[in-house]
């Protein structure tokens, strides 16, 4: 794990504070902001079936090609998983959230690759 869960609730504290004071000097109405924490959904069982659905369905190759969009494919002999999990996750994301644009991935679990950061849907 890059950081400790603690630290990750604090990033995810500050990375809103951040973004509503960069959306508010901007003028971007926040009122109908909205954000959402990962854990908040992604530790569900429905979640966690449509993640095993989806790895059931997805090719290696077609998990590389779009993990390579999205993640440095680090080319060594035996690469971590979460360089192909990370962009299903994304897809799940998107469609539990149903966003309008997402910031994910501020801060994820490298080695659960669990996504612990914020959300911005619907502005």
């Amino acid at each position: 794990m890059n950081a400790p869960l603690e630290l990750v609730g604090h990033r995810t504290k500050y990375y809103k504070f951040i973004l509503l004071a960069v959306f508010e000097s901007l003028s971007v109405p926040t009122s109908r902001l909205t954000f959402v924490e990962g854990s908040s959904y992604q530790l569900t069982k429905k979640y966690n079936l449509d993640n095993y659905w989806l790895c059931a369905t997805v090719t290696e190759h077609d998990a590389k090609k779009a993990g390579a969009e999205v993640v440095k494919q680090v080319q060594v002999e035996s690469p971590l998983l979460s360089g192909l999990l990370y962009p299903g996750l994304q897809a799940l994301d998107e469609r539990y959230l149903d966003v309008d644009f997402q910031l994910a991935a501020l801060t994820r679990c490298v080695s659960t690759n669990l996504p612990c950061a914020l959300s911005v849907t619907h502005l």
